[in-house]
């Protein structure tokens, strides 16, 4: 295309000029209308892809050529932050986008094309960096980049990370659970007092964090006009300790790995004040019933994990002669006679990982352990075995509903909001007292607090859209893993969970418009954001 870099230097001194000239225009642009100057904002971010690109080339060029490169430098993200001046994070980020872009063609595409924005595509960078070898090949294939500008094309930022995070831990299982592994390995709580107060620091893996976050919210301690959000959480750790310590006193005995979070003293309930009695299932506001870890899992999960210790199971019993032979075993001690073998590794299918509420991956041996202690809840999709249908003669969306509704929505149905389902109430899209709407599944709605309020405030309605793109119905199982209710049967339109273009579950979606009819919040963007 050009001669020579000298003519290549002149085109990006043109667009050096260009965009100097275009931002002293857009000094002037509060005086402009509102289409102009959102036509002018659709241009820029065109220019910055295109820039992105630019950058990308020339960066995985310079970096093969090792020019940057100086004395004391110890990489090439290294030699990039000393010239930027960015900082060594920053260095990463911006080369292991470049990475991305030059070896995914058609990923490249799409954030030409604005299918793919600069934030996706960081996501994408940054798992693929993280992927091993093999996963990171599977994603630079043609078909695997199809199936990640189609996650990109309407999925917010977080949504796309979630469901990349799920492709990925369904094509390596083996991964997913090193991960978790390192992160256990590396766990540690320290309480440090010190003169002016005691400090707390520690590292937790992921589920372990995540049970110890429900444990928290179920405490009910927000942040308020009397205290910030961090001094919250302290007092909400420091009531879970309380209670902990009083249901200890009230009940003697060992509290040991994998024990429930002990009941509140009397008069003191967890989180509602006007809890339902224990086992009817129902909740006072569709929010969680009582602290609890739920895993959503898809029924072909829990059979391949079958399978598979069955088949660790056979494979670690049939020890061969030539281990015997080899003098493998141990000669001392309760263990003599024993065989000694390195722990048998054996491939996973390629099936949808289990998930918290918020689509963070769990590893398959998380999910056994559920599986050996959890109470479990089986959502049947377009059966008839679960009576989520309670009519208007009950008002509270019962456990079981709210867990379908989970199922379904995933996270706050207001478009926008990335709020997870363990952080939202059930709400009744045909509004009990409003619309005589009744309690029921397909009647309910995922709603962050605000969002709730919003809704109920602004007097809006609330509009489920047709399903979205490669929905299917036909009769499925998932399985939920919660630490409260028993096992029941339910009846849910659902997805169908494959590993294809959104990693899992396909999310509803919601219009909200306010009793004129007009459009307050849409899934394309339209609309107000309360």
């Amino acid at each position: 295309m050009f001669e020579s870099t000298v003519e290549v230097q002149d085109v990006a001194a043109q667009v050096r000029d260009a965009t100097a000239t275009l931002a002293a225009v857009a000094r002037e642009s509060r005086a402009w209308s509102g289409s102009d100057r959102s036509a002018v904002l659709a241009l820029v971010r065109v220019s910055e892809a295109a820039l992105a690109e630019a950058r990308a080339h020339l960066l995985v060029a310079d970096r093969d050529a090792g020019d940057s490169m100086r004395p004391g430098d110890r990489s090439f993200e290294a030699a990039h932050a000393r010239m930027t001046r960015s900082g060594l994070g920053e260095a990463a980020r911006v080369v292991r986008q470049a990475d991305a872009m030059v070896s995914m063609g058609t990923v490249a595409a799409g954030v030409r094309d604005g299918v793919v924005p600069l934030g996706h595509l960081d996501e994408l960078a940054r798992i693929a960096g993280s992927a091993s070898p093999e996963v990171a090949a599977v994603l630079r294939s043609p078909q695997a980049q199809e199936v990640v500008v189609g996650m990109a094309r309407s999925a917010s930022r977080p949504d796309f990370a979630r469901a990349l995070a799920r492709w990925v831990a369904a094509q390596d299982p083996a991964g997913l659970q090193a991960v978790h592994d390192a992160q256990h390995r590396e766990r540690f709580f320290t309480l440090s007092a010190q003169g002016h107060g005691v400090f707390l620091k520690g590292r937790l893996d992921r589920v372990a964090g995540e049970t110890l976050r429900v444990a928290l919210d179920a405490m009910g301690q927000y942040g308020d006009d009397t205290r910030s959000p961090g001094q919250a959480s302290a007092d909400a750790l420091t009531m879970l300790a309380e209670h902990a310590c009083a249901a200890r006193a009230a009940r003697p005995g060992p509290v040991g790995v994998g024990s429930r979070l002990p009941a509140a003293p009397a008069g003191e309930p967890l989180a509602d004040t006007d809890a339902a009695p224990a086992g009817t299932g129902a909740v006072t506001s569709g929010a969680v019933s009582r602290p609890h870890l739920s895993l959503l899992v898809p029924a072909e999960t829990v059979a391949e994990l079958l399978a598979h210790q069955r088949a660790l199971h056979d494979a670690d019993t049939s020890v061969s002669r030539a281990d015997i032979d080899a003098g493998t075993m141990a000669a001392t001690g309760a263990g003599a006679g024993r065989v000694l073998c390195a722990p048998i590794a054996l491939p996973w299918g390629t099936v949808v990982p289990a998930t918290l509420e918020d689509g963070t991956p769990v590893p398959m041996s998380e999910l056994a352990k559920a599986l050996c202690e959890a109470d479990i809840t089986r959502v049947v999709m377009s059966a008839e075995s679960l009576p989520l249908d309670v009519g208007r003669s009950k008002r509270l969306f019962t456990t079981a509903q709210r867990r379908a509704a989970v199922v379904r929505d995933g996270q706050c149905t207001w478009n926008g909001c990335a709020q997870h389902a363990s952080r939202c109430e059930v709400h009744h899209v045909r509004w009990w007292d409003r619309d005589r709407g009744d309690t029921s599944i397909s009647n309910a709605a995922l709603l962050c607090k605000h969002h709730h309020s919003e809704v109920h405030r602004l007097n809006l309605s609330i509009q489920r859209l047709e399903k979205p793109p490669g929905w299917t119905r036909r009769q499925r199982i998932t399985a939920h893993i919660g630490g409260a209710g028993q096992a029941v049967d339910g009846n849910l339109d659902a997805p169908t969970t494959t590993v294809g273009a959104t990693g899992g579950r396909q999310l509803l979606r919601y219009v909200f418009r306010d009793h004129r009819g007009h459009l307050i919040n849409a899934p394309d963007g339209k609309g107000g954001a309360p």
